[in-house]
């Protein structure tokens, strides 16, 4: 390479030529011809001879840095990412895409469950803290009731103003001092003037329509809640059929076409495994929202049973059977 100025051309260019014709010039084929204004050295004429040729000798020649690597950020990652689950979903059979489809319905419903059940434990717990500020007045002793007013019972002997009570009716101990109270009444009631009391029997029978109130308060804290262990013990089960069926297609496609270049298996293999991920995206969450929530309703029942044995003690101590 000649740092020289390049004389002006007034007939035909060659390579290698001397003055008039002494030398003869290049004869042959030329593949690609470069001029550059400034001379290059012994470095720069490799690298754009290797670069050229192509092959493992170019793509080692320049190192590339983890920054451009990664396209600038954790970003660029994440748009790879989903640009790679849309190129793995085009290799989906039809069946995949009915798992698939099951799986986001069995997601959409856990949800819309989970969310309706947080927003009502939250709104029962506040109804409980009220009962109980209100409940204190009382449980010293449950005469104070008018037995003969429904209103004074619902009310807590006027305790509760009647915008509170439509607030309380959310509360399950409000409703199962509500079952009581109208067990007491009724008792009182028939007994008219005679009334001498409560008496053991009288008390069990109380207990026992307390303990009818615990169950239907139970089936309604756990009401819906089979939609989450559908989706738990259903989920990865619908992912593994859609995986399964998805690798048997596309083993038989191959046995069809005789082709077993890893190209035409991993779109087929990486189709089929997306149903699985499908599964176990409903499974995961699903459990995770039914332990919190399961450890929530426990926390109520014990309340409930709790309030029911204070109350049955209440009772025997306010309505003590007369000799």
């Amino acid at each position: 390479m000649l740092n020289v100025a390049l004389p002006a051309l007034s007939g035909p260019a060659s390579l290698g030529a001397g003055p008039g014709g002494a030398v003869a010039g290049f004869i042959g084929e030329i593949d690609e011809l470069e001029l550059t204004r400034a001379a290059r050295g012994e470095g720069g004429v490799k690298f754009a001879a290797i670069n050229q040729a192509g092959g493992t000798a170019a793509e080692k020649l320049v190192q590339v840095g983890e920054d451009e690597a990664s396209g600038g950020g954790g970003q660029n990652e994440f748009t790879k990412q989903l640009s790679l689950l849309g190129t793995i979903s085009k290799s989906l059979t039809f069946d995949g895409w009915v798992v698939i489809f099951l799986c986001a319905v069995l997601a959409i419903v856990g949800w819309v469950v989970a969310i309706q059940k947080l927003v009502f434990l939250s709104q029962l717990k506040k109804g409980n803290d009220e009962f109980m500020k209100r409940w204190s007045h009382l449980s010293g002793d449950l005469t104070l009731l008018d037995h003969n007013d429904a209103e004074s019972i619902k009310s807590l002997g006027g305790a509760a103003t009647p915008a509170a009570q439509r607030f309380l009716r959310k509360s399950p101990i409000y409703q199962i001092y509500h079952i009581g109270a109208e067990e007491i009444r009724q008792r009182i009631a028939r007994s008219g003037d005679d009334f001498n009391g409560l008496s053991n029997r009288s008390i069990q029978a109380i207990k026992a329509s307390l303990d009818t109130g615990l169950v239907h308060g139970v089936h309604k804290l756990n009401s819906h809640l089979v939609f989450l262990t559908i989706g738990i013990a259903g989920g990865p089960y619908l992912g593994l059929l859609g995986t399964v069926i998805g690798v048997m297609i596309t083993f038989a496609v191959i046995a069809q076409t005789g082709e077993v270049e890893i190209n035409s298996i991993a779109p087929g293999i990486a189709g089929a495994l997306l149903a699985t991920v499908a599964g176990l995206a409903v499974a995961i969450p699903a459990l995770f929202i039914y332990s919190y929530l399961s450890s929530r309703i426990k926390e109520v029942i014990g309340i409930m049973q709790t309030f029911i044995d204070e109350f049955i003690s209440k009772i025997a101590e306010s309505y003590p059977k007369k000799d």
